[in-house]
């Protein structure tokens, strides 16, 4: 018996060796790819769930008016205004009420080969601005303030019922796969990401309403929402402003928050607006 008990004392640094090395294998596996959750609802279904509870409130409200269409006017109203060195307007190029640019932006983001990176809408307003009009790059408009977001809305808006068309394919699926890591990355206190909420507990009721499933996620940006309301300043804002909030919920601290169009953000819009392509884009949206 005691010939036993030593022999098995023996093997046991052994045994916890072999099952370290194979955790670690497992993890380095893990870590190199990303491990995806199965959709735990579909669309369909998920507007049939959120019908029942809270049946066509906010589509009553939108047809009263979505003061995001406000937004949109000022946005318009910029489109036309003279800017910059070269005398020219964003319709100079683009036709009077953005004629030419009827089906551009269900294209964005998108990857762009003088950037070599992820290109979204905003950065190339800005830089037609810059190139074309001759503004100078202090006085582009800053991500997330009203100039950029209104005209953002506007541009989006002359596309309204077309079907989201993102590539994923060629160079941009190096920044589609980042992007994806991101949107399972966890963070925060919680070690929470996003993929637990839109699809691993995707049409699970939660802080009183219901978990979009992935797809639904970026066919409205931007968005007026009834809770920024809540909040002094803009009530219509962007998809990385909800990147942001969603990250803030996350528990992850204000200074580890990813500033607006990082790497890191303008990835994830990419996966997360190919999620939605097909789906007719509709902007502004309206939201709780």
């Amino acid at each position: 018996m005691k010939k036993m008990l030593v022999l098995l004392l023996l093997a046991t640094p052994l045994i916890l060796s072999c099952t370290s090395s194979t955790a670690s294998r497992k993890e380095a596996k893990e870590e190199k790819g990303v491990q995806e959750y199965v959709m735990a609802v579909d669309v369909k279904q998920f507007e049939k769930d959120y019908a029942k509870v809270h049946g066509n409130e906010l589509k009553k409200m939108e047809e009263d008016g979505n003061p995001g269409e406000f937004i949109l006017e000022d946005g318009k109203d910029m489109f036309h205004k003279v800017d910059g060195s070269a005398g020219k307007s964003c319709a100079s190029c683009h036709g009077e009420n953005g004629a030419k640019l009827k089906g551009i932006a269900v294209n964005y983001p998108k990857y762009d080969d003088n950037l070599k990176g992820v290109l979204t809408l905003p950065m190339q307003i800005n830089m037609c601005r810059e190139k074309n009009m001759g503004v100078a790059k202090e006085k582009s408009w800053k991500y997330g303030k009203a100039e950029i977001t209104a005209v953002e809305l506007y541009v989006k808006s002359l596309s309204n019922g077309m079907p989201i068309n993102v590539k994923t394919d060629g160079p941009a699926s190096k920044f589609y796969e980042a992007g994806k890591k991101n949107f399972y990355g966890k963070l925060g206190e919680w070690n929470w990401n996003c993929a637990q909420c839109h699809v691993k507990y995707a049409g699970r009721y939660s802080r009183q309403e219901f978990l979009p499933p992935a797809p639904l996620l970026a066919d409205h940006w931007p968005s007026f929402r009834l809770d920024w309301g809540k909040e002094a300043g803009m009530h219509t804002r962007t998809i990385q402003d909800r990147f942001k909030g969603c990250i803030k919920n996350m528990r992850v601290s204000d200074d580890k928050i990813p500033d607006f169009e990082t790497e890191y953000m303008r990835n994830l819009e990419l996966y997360v607006t190919a999620q939605a392509n097909q789906r007719p884009q509709h902007v502004p949206g309206f939201r709780r």
